[in-house]
């Protein structure tokens, strides 16, 4: 009897040290309208209802939409990660500032696993904290207010105790304010971060020398902060955008970055690598700094916002860009290797906007993009609806809806006619008093 325990034993072993077979994935695709879906690894086309079962590791389902019609999207069980995204043509409303919608930072700031928003109100000096109510919908509190011209947040664990504490650069002050946070989204001030002889407009906390002490690469200058954005730009002199490393408290400065403006500043580090995202407003240009190099991400006029994000969660940060005037709100896909698609156009919102954050606003598990309209002194997010192209990676078997809807559009699909986007416009006269605030701030700068 021990001798046959010991042979089922010896050859348990042996079996489960053998390769194993992969499981394969059933990955059953249903179509609605005219279309077809192509597996690319596998290099199987569905154009009708199938079921595609392989091995393979990765499966990335790419939809073709047959001529006159538009891929809608997927629907059914979510995809594992995508290429690209879909969002919704209308905005979600987040809540206003009557001190203009100026900047935004999401994270989970009261341990309910949902992400929540810290807004600045630029004129009235309002901070608020807006917590996310699990239905896409926020209830706003008061953090702080008649701060001297606040200007940019940011979120980091900076006493240790697990949880995300809060900064504001209080550009009229030449400073930089820490709230701690109780874990439960209660802030209260504990002290400030003064740096002689800079003004930080825009930041970025983050430990780049993997010291376990937070830097700061800060964007600082000197501007005339008593009119209105075109007013502070044409004054802006002694910018530039910088590193300070903590050494015990005390913040060294360090690599420069640009002697350009950047009014917002985001940042993430890989592999030990530090990637920082610049909105020089002066040069035009959203910009990428990593490892001694500079990438341009985006142009435009009055250039404001840029946030990292992997919206198509496909393990590569893309940027969300912000542009005043002309006012549009851009996504920008990165693709590898420090380089970045063309930006996709996702609103051009007639009042200007500054503010840029990625989060799952809806808690339907797809990364969403907010902005803040200035001038109409509202925040608002837009949602993602699909990824474009799905990626299924996992091993469970999962059913999916291609969506075709026909397109009233005769030049969809036609690469020498392409669509054009049309800027909605919701004030009377807005166009040629926007015309001449361009001509303006082109005037202004050319004179720089």
């Amino acid at each position: 009897m021990k001798k046959l325990n010991v042979l089922f034993s010896m050859a348990t072993s042996l079996l489960l040290s053998m390769p194993q077979a992969a499981k394969a994935t059933n990955i059953t695709i249903t179509l609605e309208g005219k279309g077809e879906v192509n597996a690319k690894e596998a290099d199987i086309k569905c154009s009708q209802n199938c079921t595609i079962t392989n091995t393979l590791s990765k499966n990335t389902l790419v939809p073709t939409a047959n001529s006159g019609w538009l891929f809608d999207g997927w629907s059914g069980q979510q995809c594992d990660s995508g290429s690209q995204v879909l969002t919704s043509e209308i905005y979600t409303r987040i809540g206003g500032d009557s001190g203009g919608a100026k900047t935004l930072r999401t994270a989970d700031l009261n341990g309910d696993h949902l992400d929540d928003l810290v807004s600045i109100g630029l004129f009235t000096g309002n901070i608020s904290f807006r917590s996310n109510e699990g239905d896409g919908k926020f209830n706003a509190t008061l953090i702080d207010s008649d701060l001297h011209y606040p200007t940019a947040l940011d979120l980091f664990d900076w006493d240790g105790d697990s949880d995300l504490d809060l900064f504001v650069a209080e550009f009229g002050q030449s400073k930089i304010k820490i709230y701690l946070n109780d874990g439960l989204g209660n802030f209260s001030f504990s002290q400030h971060i003064k740096i002689a002889g800079i003004s930080p407009y825009s930041f970025k906390i983050i430990d780049k020398n993997n010291d376990g002490q937070h830097d700061i690469v800060i964007s600082s200058f000197s501007a005339d902060i008593s009119g209105d954005l075109l007013v502070l730009v044409d004054s802006i002199t002694k910018a530039k955008t910088q590193w300070y490393i903590n050494d015990n408290g005390s913040f060294i400065a360090e690599e420069l970055l640009s002697s350009s403006a950047s009014m917002t500043i985001d940042a993430y580090q890989k592999d030990d690598i530090v990637s920082v995202v610049t909105a020089e407003i002066i040069n035009g240009e959203v910009a990428q700094y990593r490892s001694g190099s500079r990438t341009i991400v985006d142009t435009g006029i009055g250039t404001y916002g840029a946030a990292y994000g992997d919206i198509d969660k496909d393990g590569i940060m893309d940027v969300l860009t912000a542009h005043y005037r002309p006012s549009k709100l851009n996504l920008v896909y990165g693709t590898g290797h420090s380089s970045f698609s063309a930006a996709q156009l996702i609103a051009e919102p007639d009042e200007g906007v500054t503010a840029t954050s990625f989060g799952d606003y809806n808690d339907d598990g797809y990364l969403d993009v907010a902005t803040g309209e200035f001038n109409r002194k509202m925040f608002y997010y837009f949602t993602t609806e699909s990824y474009k192209d799905c990626v299924v990676s996992t091993e469970a078997d999962i059913s999916l809806t291609a969506t075709f809807m026909e397109s009233a559009d005769e030049n969809v699909n036609n690469p020498e006619n392409p669509p054009t986007t049309q800027a909605k416009s919701e004030s009377s006269g807005g166009s040629f008093y926007y015309s001449l605030l361009l001509l303006s701030l082109l005037l202004r700068l050319k004179r720089k």
